[in-house]
């Protein structure tokens, strides 16, 4: 019994130095630490704020009205740009070429006109680089026809295909009269039935296309050197 006093006694005296090792020395007083040596964020009066960068809701994309060439009277395209939703389909491009304000009061000053007013888009789409184009032309109504369209069809097709494929990935164009696959006009001749084509198969409505000039080939008939025929000779009769 006479040890555990003693034992008792050692182990206070071991933790009391222990503790007295681990003890966090401190200051009588704080250190004062000037505001201009702060961080930013720790500095008297300091707001948090945030920025926020709202996405674009529309952009502009170009598509092709049609114009006359005053020296040639020749029909060609001429880009205008219109303003569709961000990340546009190709119905939302499309769909320009449709219906009031296609052709704006200014471009009207221009002479620029376009031959869909007459027709209604059905739909567009694209399956890889090939546009699906299903259009209707109108009464004069303004009621989808069931009669083939009396205008010039190749105008028609020549705006849908340099607008489409002006939409980056589609190089061809399938059209649709209707719903149904149908013979389209290029500037090479019609195409069989349910065709694709491509912008090459309308580079006449190209403003910077030149055709090739018309070369005439020219025969040249060589000389022919006649010959006079030799005179008889002459007779002389004796008396």
């Amino acid at each position: 019994m006479t040890h555990q006093p003693r034992r008792l006694a050692l182990l206070l005296a071991v933790s009391a130095l222990v503790a007295a090792g681990c003890a966090v020395p401190t200051d009588n007083a704080a250190d004062i630490i000037p505001a201009d040596e702060l961080p930013e964020s720790l500095r008297p009066g300091f707001t948090a704020t945030t920025t926020t960068i709202e996405a674009p809701i529309t952009t502009n994309v170009p598509i092709f009205l049609l114009t006359r060439q005053a020296e040639t009277t020749r029909v060609t395209v001429v880009e205008v740009q219109r303003e569709v939703p961000f990340n546009p389909t190709i119905t939302d491009v499309i769909s320009r070429l449709f219906g009031d304000g296609s052709v704006t009061a200014e471009e009207e000053t221009f002479n620029y006109i376009t031959t869909l007013s007459e027709f209604e888009l059905l739909g567009a789409s694209n399956v890889s680089s090939t546009a699906v184009i299903d259009i209707v032309n109108l009464t004069p109504e303004g009621l989808p026809s069931d009669q083939p369209y009396e205008g010039d069809l190749i105008e028609v097709v020549a705006q849908l295909v340099w607008t489409a494929t002006e939409i980056e990935g589609i190089t061809e164009v399938r059209i649709l009269i209707n719903g149904e696959q149908s013979i389209i006009p290029t500037n090479e001749g019609d195409t069989d039935v349910g065709a694709t084509v491509t912008r090459l198969d309308y580079e006449l409505f190209d403003p910077e296309f030149v055709p090739p000039s018309a070369t005439t080939t020219s025969t040249t008939v060589p000389e022919t050197t006649v010959t006079p025929a030799s005179s008889p000779a002459s007779t002389t009769v004796a008396p």
